[in-house]
């Protein structure tokens, strides 16, 4: 009986939210480790009673890196079905984005009924119209469709790069205050008449690692510049996130909304020397895995694994779930939480998990993926408790490299079983090398991304701003010419691994020439 009245009064609750709000909170490069509820020595108060509050998503997976987690959270596929495998370039270096012949999660609620806006972070394509906010669903805009600003000038590759509704503007202020203030706005100023799909994106904490002077004030005790700056960004962005679930709690809404908060990577941290290279910019970030496998960029935990929480109070809090999550799992979720109806037509490689998330009940993944391909395609399969790992040079001829962990015992992936188990790294080996790639942006040419890619975020604007146009695209180097400008890049990455083989060199012909002399 008593079982009974709990059923009986949560479908009374699901009934009369027919359909919630949906509030999704997306931070840029948050590692495992960058939050004190998993052991981080940086403060997040409001993260961490989100997580109390909520269900803490404690195996919740993206793509380690951003433009495929954005596109795999809003299309509910894997990579090579969206195509978007690797952060596209800023528009004077290449001019596509996610094929807009897909349809994306804020189309659906719109279509449903929903006000449906996003504050921050695009990534999924600017030069052309048809890759537009506006143009794939959301109602209003505002924010920055490159990959990483400043966040004081907002300003991407020489060019300012901030928006409302696709039309440049300028605006005073720190991004990540400015993107909680637009979400902030929206809550308080809903449509009554409709449930609101509000989509945050912030770019923090991705380079170039800036933040205010008295976030940066609190940390005076933390010794290394970087380390200070960093943990100040972090903790302005727990400030803001705060803000916004305070404003939903203000307002009335929290048991009529769906929070969903997770980061789109792991943390930049262990970067190539090809990288430091190529985008200077991305040696100030200095995020932490929390011990796990890789960073950003990896398919490793470290890469991939990320702290996420679902919260919808009075119907999934005050838990942990161990049910394995995976980005494109996110849009057939939501779709059932809010109880919007999909066709046959509609194609998703994520599951639909809002039954367990309710009941708590565990379903093992069954060949789940995720992965992105940059200088390594790398790609990470889930069976079971079983998860293959697979990295490939992109820009050599080599094979690919295969191990298989035990993710459930070995979640720091320090043995390798595909030798201990032959058959099931067989089998997973069949599956992640059979799918049929689509792709959309093509791999990265180093020497283009050198020369033309967004190798600086903030600093000085030196062109009109980027949806003003005003800019030519800059075709990739000819194939002589790459090769010499990417012999550069390599003597740069590894001048002092050089420099020391140099010297090896000449003192062994020295002290060859000095026997020879006797």
């Amino acid at each position: 009986m008593h079982y009974l009245l709990i059923f009986f009064l949560f479908s009374l609750n699901l009934i009369a939210v027919d359909k919630p709000n949906v509030v999704i909170i997306l931070t840029d490069d948050l590692g495992w480790g960058d939050v004190s509820y998993h052991g981080g020595h940086i403060p997040t108060p409001n993260i961490d009673q989100l997580a109390e509050d909520g269900l803490e998503l404690n195996r919740f997976y993206s793509n380690p890196v951003c433009s495929p987690t954005r596109a795999s959270l809003l299309t509910g596929m894997h990579i090579f079905n969206h195509g978007v495998v690797r952060p596209f370039m800023n528009p004077a270096a290449e001019q596509t984005g996610m094929p807009p012949e897909l349809k994306i999660m804020p189309q659906y609620f719109k279509e449903a009924g929903y006000q449906t806006a996003l504050s921050g972070k695009w990534h999924l394509g600017s030069a052309k119209e048809e890759f537009w906010p506006s143009n794939r669903g959301f109602e209003t805009s505002y924010g920055h469709m490159t990959g990483g600003i400043g966040y004081f000038d907002h300003t991407a590759a020489g060019r300012l790069d901030w928006h409302r509704n696709e039309s440049t503007l300028r605006e005073e202020g720190y991004s990540t205050v400015l993107i909680a203030n637009e979400a902030i706005n929206l809550i308080k100023n809903k449509d009554e008449s409709r449930p609101l799909f509000l989509y945050v994106a912030f770019n923090a904490p991705h380079t170039p690692i800036e933040a205010p002077l008295q976030n940066i004030e609190k940390f005076s005790y933390v010794e290394d510049e970087n380390d200070r700056v960093y943990a100040a960004n972090v903790n302005a962005l727990d400030n803001e996130i705060g803000r916004i679930i305070k404003a939903i709690e203000a307002e009335g809404l929290l048991e009529e909304t769906i929070i969903l908060f997770f980061s789109d990577n792991g943390p930049l941290f262990d970067m190539s020397p090809v990288f430091k290279v190529m985008a200077p910019d991305l040696v100030d970030a200095e995020g932490s895995t929390g011990g796990l496998s890789g960073s950003k960029g990896s398919a490793m935990e470290g890469g991939i694994r990320v702290p996420a929480v679902m919260w919808w109070k009075g119907i999934i809090e005050n838990e942990k779930s161990d049910q394995f999550f995976f980005v494109q799992d996110v849009l057939p979720t939501l779709l059932t939480a809010a109880n919007i109806k999909t066709s046959e037509a509609d194609k998703f490689d994520g599951e639909d998990k809002w039954s367990n998330l309710l009941s708590g009940q565990i379903v093992p993944p069954k060949n789940a993926f995720v992965g992105a391909r940059i200088m390594f395609d790398e790609r990470a399969l889930f069976n079971d408790q079983w998860k293959l790992h697979s990295a490939k040079s992109v820009l050599f001829p080599v094979p690919a490299s295969y191990q298989l962990f035990n993710i459930i015992e070995d979640p720091f992936e320090q043995n390798d079983l595909a030798e201990e188990e032959p058959e099931i790294f067989k089998a997973m080996k069949k599956t992640i090398t059979s799918y049929i790639e689509r792709d959309v942006v093509g791999n990265m040419n180093p020497a283009h991304g050198y020369l033309h890619g967004d190798n600086e975020q903030g600093g000085v604007e030196i062109g009109s701003p980027w949806l003003d146009g005003g800019y030519e695209l800059n075709n990739p180097p000819s194939a002589v010419t790459s090769f010499f400008i990417f012999l550069w890049i390599l003597v740069q990455a590894f001048k002092y691994q050089l420099a020391a083989a140099f010297l090896f060199i000449f003192l062994i012909f020295y002290a060859f020439k000095k026997l020879r002399q006797k």
